[in-house]
Formats: C-alpha cells, structure tokens, sequence
C-alpha cells in the first residue's frame, strides 16, 4: 500500500490578508447579537424590567435587536462568498455584495456598510473580479439563484427601514 503525499499549499501574504479580511468582518458580524442583548439587558436594568419587557415595551429597540440578528446570517453568506471567490463563480459573489451592501444601507448601518464595502473592495482588486462582465453574465433566474439568501436579507432590511421610518 502506498502511502499518500499529502501536498500543502503555502499560502501568499496577500490570501492570508484577505483572509484574515473576511475573518475579521465575520467575527464583528457574529458578535453583533451579543453586544446588543447586553445593550438591552443593561437598559433594563436601567429601567428595573428584564429583557422582555424592554423588547416588548420599546419599539425601536425591538428594531435594533432584528437588526443585529441579521448580522450572523450576513457573516455566513460571507463564508459562502468567499468560498465562490476562491471556485472563481465571480456572478455569486457580485450579486451577494451588492445585496448585502444594499441591505445595510437600509438598516442605516454604517459602521458595517463600511465594513462591507472596504471587504468587497479588497476582494474585488485581490480576486481580479471582472465586475462589468459578471453584471452582463446575470440573469433573473441566477440572480434568484445566487443572490436568493441575500435577497431575504434585503427584505427583511426593507421592513427594518419602513418600521424605523414609523417611529420617526
């Protein structure tokens, strides 16, 4: 029986920086919940209700914790992009960053709109993503199926938007 070879690549300084990129954006995206449940609990405790009264009682903050649950599923679309970027399957991944960065416009979110838009800048110079052609590649059928996860999470920004424009 022969043994196998088992070939390790050695990543460039520029994938593991990109990387790391990705890393970084999926960690705050995932951590988003956490911070805001201690938001609301700490604000109860302010107020001396517990966590679902304040959820039920204020409705913008009610808002704001949607918003955060949001924000793990938007790291783990990003997991899924950047594996696309990695297979070179350009129209999912371009499809999925305008998506995303269309949904944190909406829920006026700007430090991960920022996030996100720094991210899809560096993926697009590192990967060499041809955004003209994969844009002309689209149509209805794959936008709805590569962006169908996205365009959930734009609906749901949608909602977000005109709840928060009610309450104004």
């Amino acid at each position: 029986m022969m043994a196998k070879k088992i070939r390790t690549v050695k990543q460039t300084t520029a994938e593991k920086k990109m990387d790391r990129y990705f890393n970084v954006v999926k960690v705050f995206l995932a951590i988003t919940p956490i911070i805001c449940y201690v938001y609301v609990t700490l604000r109860g405790m302010m107020l001396g209700v517990g966590f679902q009264e304040v959820i039920a009682k204020e409705a913008n903050i009610t808002i704001l914790f949607l918003i955060s649950m949001l924000n793990p599923y938007i790291a783990y679309l990003l997991h899924l992009m950047e594996k696309k970027l990695k297979e070179q399957n350009f129209s999912f991944a371009v499809i999925n960053m305008a998506a995303l960065l269309i949904a944190q416009a909406l829920t006026m979110n700007l430090f991960y709109f920022l996030m996100l838009a720094f991210l899809f800048y560096k993926a697009v110079n590192y990967y060499q993503v041809p955004l003209k052609k994969s844009m002309h590649e689209l149509t209805l059928k794959n936008s709805f199926l590569y962006g169908g996860g996205s365009f959930l999470i734009v609906a749901l920004s949608s909602v977000c938007l005109f709840a928060t424009i009610r309450l104004m």
